[in-house]
């Protein structure tokens, strides 16, 4: 027999909501899905950053072959530091020093390469939220280039590398500034990847992105580019090659 109670003059039974245990128990199990499911997400979303900037170290990496071919088998020109800013001639163009503080320093539509890319987007890394307002996120490697201390650096040879396959053409750089101090969330200040002392971004997943001479492109922990020389094609020594 049906409670009368439970029911309204003329027998509709009252309409049945959620105690407030129920609504307690349903809150915790959406909050917990929410934090298993919200890390595999992110990853996910890092994961889809990380092979966009492989693709775009790609596509710079196969503009630095064709200028090469167009100039004598020679890789172009570098700027770098305080006496590089506003210099022409060069892969890359800044305006001033350190770039990576100024939003709009990088010009990459006046550096040498453009010409062969005519996109100015796949100079940023989707993870690089300081690269995202300078203007560029990829630095060369210092070792590709003769040594100058006057800001301007002059292409090497193709010639000059035994293990073009084995050798750092392009890197993300990260540089600590006074605004920014995590290195995970800095970037190059000037393209150029000094070797020993700039060092690598671990922006993805603790890791780097490279990109080689050969034109080919991986992911690296810095640990490894460091272990395995690949600043210098695998050759020892503090000195470029």
């Amino acid at each position: 027999m049906q409670n009368s109670a439970s029911r309204r003059p003329g027998g509709k039974p009252f309409p049945v909501g959620f105690t407030l245990i129920e609504l307690l128990v349903v809150i915790a199990i959406i909050a917990i899905l929410a934090a298993i499911l919200f890390p595999v997400f992110a990853r996910a979303r890092e994961a889809a950053r990380k092979t966009a900037c492989l693709s775009n170290m790609r596509q710079i990496g196969t503009a630095f072959q064709i200028y090469t071919q167009d100039y004598d088998e020679t890789l172009p020109n570098s700027t770098d530091g305080t006496p590089g800013a506003s210099v022409h001639g060069a892969w890359n163009y800044y305006k001033t020093f350190p770039a990576n503080i100024s939003p709009g320093s990088y010009d990459v539509t006046q550096g040498g390469l453009y010409p062969y890319v005519k996109n100015s987007q796949i100079y940023i890394c989707p993870s690089d939220g300081e690269g995202r307002r300078s203007g560029n996120s990829y630095a060369a490697n210092s070792c590709v280039f003769q040594g100058s201390a006057a800001g301007f650096e002059t292409g090497k040879p193709l010639a000059a590398f035994e293990s073009p396959a084995s050798f750092m053409l392009l890197g993300e750089e990260a540089s600590p500034n006074e605004f920014l101090t995590n290195v995970s969330n800095a970037s190059t200040d000037d393209g150029y990847m000094l070797y020993v002392l700039n060092i690598f971004s671990p922006r993805h997943s603790d890791g780097s992105n490279l990109n080689f001479v050969d034109g080919h492109s991986k992911w690296f922990r810095p640990e490894k580019i460091l272990s395995d020389k690949l600043q210098t094609g695998g050759i020892g020594g503090n000195k470029c090659p």
